[in-house]
């Protein structure tokens, strides 16, 4: 099975957000995503049904980054 894709985001533990729109896009060259006011871009490798990335974007107007 892969993970590559747009999923749709239903649940986060212990964030509250409106997950209406939320979702995560991994495709080929990383992808993209949307939480909220939290939006960015995936930068890293999709094996199977892992990813392992990382991610340059911003939350509420402020940069952000990270990895996962």
């Amino acid at each position: 099975m892969s993970i590559r894709g747009r999923w749709q985001v239903v649940e986060t533990p212990s964030y509250g957000m409106a997950l209406a729109s939320a979702y995560i896009l991994f495709d080929e060259a990383g992808g993209e995503f949307a939480f909220d006011c939290r939006t960015g871009s995936i930068h890293g490798t999709c094996h199977g049904d892992a990813a392992e990335f990382g991610w340059q974007g911003n939350d509420e107007m402020e940069p952000a980054e990270g990895d996962g």
